[in-house]
């Protein structure tokens, strides 16, 4: 099985996939700094130290198989941080919040793609292994926002 490099699917997915730690990491440390909601300050912490580890896991990935990966956010979710941290407390848990609910679904149609088309074994492993926990944010997220499913409840 060859290595990804950058222009195949699963070097495109670990480029990807850091933008979203990336997006994670950085609009969650805004939270800490903008909420004043206990609820919403532990899962911006928690998005932290789940990201942050996933990132970790990915770098490793990467630099074995010669992928660079990108040091800043893409322009949308540069803006998008920007954007929640021009918010002021009283506005920003909801919209703090529906950008997870929003990042996470994109995360998980990330590692869908992964798992449908990728190649390489260990990035699969990767995708394998972080969907559950990308699925539980998404849920948190939607709780915490007031919008789950109810089966999410239950």
């Amino acid at each position: 099985m060859m290595a990804p490099n950058a222009s195949s699917v699963d070097g495109l997915f670990l480029q990807a996939v850091t933008g979203s730690n990336l997006f994670e990491i950085q609009s969650s440390q805004v939270a800490l700094t903008k909420t004043n909601t206990p609820a919403v300050r532990a899962y911006a912490q928690m998005l932290i130290d789940h990201h942050t580890m996933a990132q970790t896991q990915v770098n490793t990935l990467a630099a074995s198989r010669g992928v660079l990966l990108p040091k800043v956010l893409p322009p949308e979710l540069q803006l998008k941080v920007t954007t929640l941290a021009g918010l002021n407390a009283a506005s920003f848990d909801a919209a703090f919040l529906q950008e997870q609910v929003v990042a996470h679904q994109m995360t998980l149609s990330l590692i869908q793609n992964e798992r449908t088309a990728g190649k390489d074994a260990a990035v699969m492993a990767l995708a394998n292994q972080q969907a559950p926990i990308i699925q539980q944010h998404l849920q948190q997220a939607q709780t915490l926002l007031g919008t789950a499913p109810a089966a999410a409840l239950r």
